[in-house]
């Protein structure tokens, strides 16, 4: 989605620019790799939280920018949601975000809900964790407890992010509810108002399952090492009666299954590789891309690897550890899982 698509795209909302001043520039070349184009919106999406400044100009930048993730989450669905947990941004809580924002896409795809549902949903959790962001990311670092003033912030994150939105200019009411509402759970156990059931707004039940999933596979998080996706989904679908809509489970469970693109798994030959593909349900995938060697080097060029072979059977999920994707590799990697099997 081009910058002009992306202006024509929110003006369908009922969102008009004041003046040429206030359109955001586009992001990225007219026609730039899908990689490329993700990146360019998490580069500019960090620019537009940390310099929020509650201006009309801010909300139709992060507008434009969720309007040109529900397009790219359109045209290379896979790219999206493998690549957003992985990109090398200095805030955890901002990848967080942005991959919230990838996966509560795909759930409302899952389930056939239109544009303007997505669109509210990229907004909302591109937003969510604006008013506790620094504290979010301090408590991701090793041995991080949260203090009993903390907690509390935690807890008035969502009302504290709606407040935010509602001194913005240029927000709407479907955005702002959204964000308040995104950790209400289904039983009235969530917070900070204890809505329940049919209380929650469709777009909050869906950023609320996108939200949870994206942290219980985060790599650390209030002392609690990151879940396998597996083990995630069985935790899920387990509280699906007590905390989440299950129609919106069952959508996470066909749109991630148990090996999600963007899996990082160790392989037979002690290789590093990721999953590139979307397996169905239980099954393993058959294609994997591998990038880190059995001694942790990073490979010159990413190799496709067949995992029915042998050498090349998948042993079990991994971690990156210390070791990281090369920016340029990323390219490489999405163009073998596009080649010819």
């Amino acid at each position: 989605m081009t910058a002009q698509t992306a202006h024509a795209f929110a003006a369908s909302f009922g969102m008009t620019y004041a003046n040429s001043a206030a359109r955001p520039g586009r992001i990225a070349p007219a026609t730039p790799r899908p990689c490329d184009r993700l990146a360019a919106i998490a580069q500019a999406y960090v620019e537009v939280i940390e310099g929020w400044a509650c201006k009309v100009e801010d909300a139709i930048r992060l507008s434009t920018l969720a309007a040109d993730l529900t397009g790219l989450v359109d045209h290379a669905p896979q790219v999206c949601l493998g690549m957003a947990p992985h990109l090398a941004l200095h805030s955890p809580s901002l990848r967080h975000g942005l991959s919230a924002a990838v996966l509560g896409i795909h759930l409302c795809r899952a389930v056939r809900l239109d544009a303007r549902h997505q669109y509210t949903v990229a907004k909302a959790a591109l937003f969510m964790n604006l008013a506790a962001l620094e504290l979010q990311d301090e408590l991701t670092a090793p041995r991080a407890v949260p203090s009993a003033a903390q907690r509390i912030t935690l807890w008035r994150h969502p009302q504290l992010a709606a407040d935010l939105l509602r001194d913005t200019p240029g927000t709407d009411l479907c955005w702002i509810e959204a964000v308040e509402q995104h950790h209400e759970s289904l039983d009235g156990s969530g917070y900070p108002a204890a809505l329940s059931g049919d209380e929650i707004c469709l777009e909050a039940r869906i950023l609320r399952i996108a939200d949870a999933w994206c942290a219980l596979v985060a790599p650390q998080r209030f002392l609690r090492s990151a879940m396998t996706p597996r083990t995630a989904l069985h935790w899920l679908l387990s509280r699906s009666r007590q905390l989440f809509d299950p129609v919106l489970l069952e959508a996470l469970r066909r749109v991630n299954g148990a090996w999600p693109p963007g899996t990082l798994v160790r392989l037979a030959n002690r290789e590093t590789a990721i999953v590139v593909d979307a397996p169905h349900g239980t099954a393993r995938p058959r294609q994997v891309v591998s990038f880190l060697g059995a001694h942790g080097r990073l490979f010159r060029d990413p190799v496709r690897r067949d995992t029915r072979r042998s050498p090349y059977a998948i042993r079990d999920f991994t971690t990156l550890g210390a070791a990281t994707v090369k920016p340029e590799h990323w390219n490489r990697i999405w163009e073998l899982a596009a080649g010819p099997r």
